[in-house]
């Protein structure tokens, strides 16, 4: 009886402590989502002066890729954002944010480029940058659907945001 009773108690503190890790385990990933949750809600302005609210970005997968309008390398990765952008909409959501320019010199560069079709948002006063911690462009942000954040800091070839996209979407 009393052999019995200790192989109880074991099973029963092996499944106390193995219930009690994969609870702390998912507890960091839940103060992560929630922190991500927050990261993700902002309003601003597009450069062509509308008001913006990041709830898309909470409802999809979603591209944000931070740009500056003098940035030749953000010249080159705005193809790669044009082409997959239509070739995923309606499944991934791109969001551009410029900053490091006027108003006009960033709608030059949205027409320029052709990324009119991405939403573009003005971040003249940094607030979005700031807010994901970005110090340099072109700097992307990659967002999956459960709130999963990934970021890639510099430049980006064509290949990297077609595969980063192509994963999102699935």
């Amino acid at each position: 009886m009393l052999k019995s009773l200790r192989v109880a108690a074991s099973a029963l503190l092996i499944t106390a402590v193995l219930a009690g890790s994969s609870l702390a385990a998912s507890a960091p990933a839940t103060a992560a989502a929630k922190q991500n949750q927050k990261l993700l809600t902002f309003t601003a302005t597009t450069v062509d002066g509308a008001a913006y609210k990041s709830t898309d970005i909470l409802k999809k997968p979603t591209v944000i890729w931070f740009w500056t309008p003098w940035c030749a390398i953000c010249r080159n990765e705005s193809k790669a954002v044009a082409a997959l952008s239509v070739k995923y909409a309606g499944k991934v959501n791109f969001v551009g944010v410029g900053a490091n320019g006027s108003v006009d010199e960033m709608k030059e560069f949205v027409s320029l480029n052709k990324v009119s079709k991405v939403t573009q948002l003005n971040d003249a006063t940094g607030k979005i940058w700031s807010r994901f911690g970005v110090v340099i462009q072109p700097t992307l942000v990659f967002v999956d659907k459960n709130g999963k954040i990934e970021t890639h800091i510099g430049p980006s070839t064509t290949s990297y945001i077609t595969k980063k996209t192509a994963a999102l979407a699935k």
